[in-house]
């Protein structure tokens, strides 16, 4: 490919040079007309080192390619790379020649580096939601890149990437995440306990389990990708808002006396229904008028009570779909990306949906009575939404902040805001993150670069936001032991979920049908019980380290990790075969030991 100068070029070689132990980072900008320039940069600072581009430059990029110099390895060596989905690479031999990325799904706007030329937290200081992480091996030779997608991406901002060096105790992964959460987090956000002592409706909500019911949806995945009234597939009925006043007598029975309980597929035709449409409460299962028996019912006995709504995806089966509130891709065609039970999805522009949708939606929610921690489903588990219809134009940072006035606007009506995942361009405003990894252990692989999964978010904001591990840590009593242990490895919030397994080609994200709470029967309300009882009775022993921060994690040995908290609270769990032995504690396999610390002994 030839190579020319490019305005972007020539800037960077004009940043200031200087320090007799400068880095560089190999720079590859591609253009929008195909053509490419290759040099080395040195970088800027000291601690941070930064790479600086200015925005007036941006416009005429495509893409461009970032390699420090220290974020190459050979086979063997020590050290990892690390993603901001919390996937660890390390510098294995005998890995055949791979390249693999990261979309744009970075829930934290950082990547690990530590290879045998220093140990550095890179940070995406700017354009954020329009980078990738990939990881080359070839020969032997393992590489870390930094890529910009930027076509099509308003020039708004100048960009910047930051380098932090991190030196002795702190040259590890923890250390990367204390060094995030005093940069982004500490003095910036309050922190649990901050929260819970002005909002009693989140105190109940952290000290108690999360209870999912999912009542009714139309099959998944469907037959009918482009819906219409008249050829809908038929909801499937499975808890109908009477059955769950049954479950809050059997879980009064059962000695759960508190639980936060949201409903899933209340809505119109269920689960993903019809949205944006939400009202009427689905007439199979009751409809407005058993809604509204059932919600004061679960409230006298003690129990709160939210919804679970999505507001930012819309199916043309809805009659309010409009093609001119979805989100507008770069080249004008409408933004959808998924099929679900309700056909096509589509997304709305995050502006529109605020204004049209979210504030009558969450007014009406209210006057229902729902108290607690409402569900917005999605907002924190994807980027934001960009969008370029002319009408509602919004970049990736302002469609940030509108995802952050939908869930505030939640969040002052009903009490408090749920949602599924970790992106933390919502930490400011989110209370609860049903899983922080939608992926986790079950995403591993030697030929996918992802040699272990590792607890940077929860670093970063156990004491601030309160979760539940992984997706297959949901219904942790009735799976694996191992899923237990990760809630107690990782200060996790006990969370279950009724007909958690509504997918028919079984590609269930939280677990299988022989992994699932139900209530068919009588036999089967009372075993969910029975598993809601264990997380019930955990939180009242460790539920108090949901509210501490998470200072330190370690393979001590193999298969067993260590986790620190800040009141000395530490967690051993040996997932290997053997028992382990530590300062007179003995370990068993497959088991766990809890430490409790100075709050644990109050």
């Amino acid at each position: 490919m030839k190579r020319i100068v490019t305005p972007i070029l020539s800037t960077i070689l004009a940043m200031t040079l200087w320090s007799c132990s400068a880095h560089y980072a190999h720079v590859r900008v591609v253009a929008s007309d195909g053509s490419c320039t290759e040099k080395e940069v040195r970088l800027k600072g000291r601690n941070p080192l930064r790479l600086e581009i200015a925005k007036s430059d941006l416009a005429l990029a495509d893409s461009i390619y970032v390699t420090p110099d220290f974020a190459h390895a050979e086979a063997g060596e020590e050290g990892f790379f690390l993603n901001s989905m919390g996937f660890m690479t390390y510098f294995l031999e005998d890995r055949p020649d791979t390249s693999t990325w990261i979309s744009r799904r970075h829930p934290l706007k950082l990547q690990g580096i530590k290879t045998p030329a220093g140990c550095y937290m890179a940070v995406f200081d700017t354009y954020r939601f329009h980078i990738r992480s990939r990881v080359d091996v070839k020969g032997g030779h393992y590489s870390n890149t930094l890529v910009y997608l930027l076509g099509g991406v308003p020039a708004d901002e100048d960009l910047s990437l930051s380098f932090y060096r991190l030196e002795g105790k702190d040259a590890t992964y923890s250390g990367m995440g204390r060094l995030y959460r005093k940069l982004f987090v500490e003095g910036k956000l309050p922190t649990l306990k901050e929260k819970v002592a002005a909002r009693p409706l989140l105190k109940y909500a952290v000290d108690n389990p999360e209870v999912r019911i999912r009542m009714g949806w139309k099959p998944v995945p469907t037959p009918v990708v482009d819906q219409t009234p008249e050829n809908e597939p038929e909801m499937r009925v499975k808890v109908p808002f009477d059955r769950v006043c049954d479950i809050v007598d059997a879980l009064q029975a059962g000695g759960v006396d508190k639980a936060q309980l949201t409903l899933v597929g209340w809505n119109l035709k269920g689960h993903d229904g019809r949205f944006p449409t939400v009202f009427p409460p689905e007439p199979a299962l009751g409809g407005a008028a058993r809604l509204r028996h059932l919600i004061p019912y679960a409230q006298e006995r003690g129990y709160q009570i939210v919804p679970h709504i999505c507001t930012g995806d819309a199916y043309r089966v809805s009659a309010d779909f409009d093609e001119a509130d979805v989100a507008k891709k770069a080249d004008g065609s409408l933004d959808t990306r998924a099929i679900y039970s309700s056909g096509r999805m589509y997304q709305l522009c995050p502006k529109v949906s605020y204004e049209k949708f979210v504030r009558p939606i969450n007014d009406s929610l209210k006057a229902y009575g729902f108290r607690g921690l409402e569900y917005n489903d999605v907002y924190s588990i994807i980027p934001p939404v960009t969008c370029h219809d002319p009408n509602h134009p919004l970049t990736s940072e302002q469609a940030a902040e509108y995802d952050r006035l939908i869930l505030q606007d939640g969040a002052d009506k009903i009490g408090g805001i749920a949602s599924e995942g970790g992106f933390d361009h919502v930490a400011s405003v989110l209370d609860f993150c049903l899983y922080a990894s939608q992926e986790g252990l079950t995403a591993l692989g030697f030929r996918k670069n992802r040699d272990a999964y590792v607890p940077i978010w929860h670093i970063i904001y156990n004491g601030y936001i309160y979760s539940c591990p992984f997706s297959q840590s949901v219904n942790y009593p009735v799976k694996d032991p191992g899923y237990a242990m990760k809630i107690q490895e990782y200060g996790g919030h006990p969370t279950f979920y009724f007909y958690s397994a509504h997918r028919d080609d079984n590609k269930n994200w939280i677990g299988t049908h022989t992994q699932d709470l139900r209530c068919g029967t009588e036999e089967e309300l009372e075993a969910s019980v029975a598993a809601i009882r264990q997380g019930y009775d955990y939180l009242k022993q460790y539920g108090y380290i949901q509210y501490l921060t998470f200072e330190d994690h370690e393979e001590i040995a193999p298969g067993v990790f260590r986790s620190l908290f800040s009141d000395g609270t530490c967690t051993y769990c040996n997932y290997s075969d053997k028992a382990f032995e530590i300062q007179n504690i003995c370990v068993p396999s497959y088991s766990w030991v809890i430490i409790p610390g100075t709050e644990g002994h109050e």
